[in-house]
C-alpha cells in the first residue's frame, strides 16, 4: 500500500490560523474602541451654568459682587433691579479683571467699559449680560448659559 503525502494545509493548522487571526482582530477592535473612548471623554470640567444667590447677599445699591468660580459679576442698579455680566472675554475665553475704568483681559489686552462694551483690543463683542430671575426660597438664579443685550436689568422684588 502506498502512502500519499498530503500537500496543503491540514484542518488543524487551518483552525489554528483562523483562531490566531480572530484573536488579533478582536485585540485590534478593542484597542480601536479604547482609543475612540479616549478621544471623546465623558467628563464635564466646568462649573454649573445656573447658580443661586440669597437675596440677603445682594450688594448695596450701586455696588457689585464678583463670583470668581462662576466668572460672573452681579450689579445692583436700584432697590428693585439687578444685572449680571459674564467675566469671560469674548476674544479667547480668558477671565477678565475688574479695573477702575471697567474690565481688562490679562491674556491679550482687550478692554471693556463698566457695562462690558469693548473699548480696545481684539475682543469682537461686548461681555454677555446674563439672565437673572427670582426663585422661591428668597433667592435669585443667575444663568451664565444665556447671553442678553447689554443693560438688561431684572426686577428682584
Amino acid at each position: 500500500m502506498e502512502k500519499r503525502e498530503k500537500k496543503g494545509t491540514s484542518r488543524r493548522e487551518l483552525i489554528l490560523l483562523g483562531s490566531a487571526f480572530g484573536l488579533m482582530g478582536l485585540a485590534a477592535a478593542g484597542t480601536g474602541g479604547a482609543l475612540f473612548k479616549y478621544m471623546f471623554p465623558v467628563v464635564s470640567y466646568g462649573t454649573p451654568k445656573k447658580f443661586l444667590v440669597p437675596m440677603e447677599d445682594l450688594p448695596d445699591i450701586g455696588d457689585e459682587l464678583i463670583f470668581e468660580d462662576q466668572k460672573v459679576i452681579l450689579r445692583r442698579q436700584s432697590e428693585t433691579e439687578v444685572a449680571a455680566i459674564s467675566l469671560v472675554c469674548t476674544h479667547l475665553g480668558c477671565t477678565v479683571n475688574r479695573v477702575e475704568t471697567g474690565f481688562q483681559c490679562p491674556c491679550h489686552g482687550s478692554q471693556y467699559d463698566s457695562d462690558g462694551i469693548v473699548v480696545g483690543g481684539p475682543a469682537p463683542r461686548t461681555l454677555p449680560w446674563l439672565e437673572v430671575k427670582r426663585v422661591p426660597g428668597n433667592q435669585i438664579e443667575i444663568d451664565s448659559g444665556t447671553s442678553l443685550p447689554e443693560n438688561s436689568f431684572f426686577a428682584v422684588v
